[in-house]
């Protein structure tokens, strides 16, 4: 079985969203509920394959929105090699778990910073609203 999901909605010139999260469950969620708003996704339940798909390529991407705890690497430090190879893509942390802004500090490297910050669970409508608010 593989261990990444790539799904991709079809509207052409809107946002495209990579969306990392090691929940195969949530990321099916996310895809139906953001591809309403006519967004296209890419998921990704490995964040070793999300990253290389970025790498491949880094100019189809509007958004990165990660989840913090995954295995092999956390969502820190998919942001920051991502930031490094595209340093204007908006990133959102999505969490279960309570995160400081020391934690962020941190963890990112000094010229990051993140563009949202989601608390899990989270309404599908909310999460919508953030994604809109962060890409104007």
């Amino acid at each position: 079985m593989p261990d990444h999901t790539k799904n991709t909605s079809s509207n052409r010139n809107q946002c495209r969203l990579l969306i990392v999260d090691d929940e195969k469950d949530l990321l099916f969620v996310y895809q139906k509920a953001l591809k309403l708003a006519g967004m296209e996704i890419s998921t990704f339940d490995n964040p070793d394959m999300a990253y290389k798909e970025f790498k491949e390529n880094p100019e189809m991407y509007s958004l990165l929105l990660t989840d913090m705890r995954m295995p092999n690497m956390n969502g820190y430090e998919l942001i920051n090699k991502v930031k490094a190879i595209r340093p204007e893509i908006k990133t959102i942390l999505i969490s279960a778990y309570d995160i400081t802004q020391d934690e962020i500090t941190r963890n990112l490297n000094p010229n990051i910073k993140l563009d949202g910050l989601i608390c899990k669970p989270i309404a599908l409508e909310r999460l919508r609203e953030i994604i809109i608010d962060v890409l104007k």
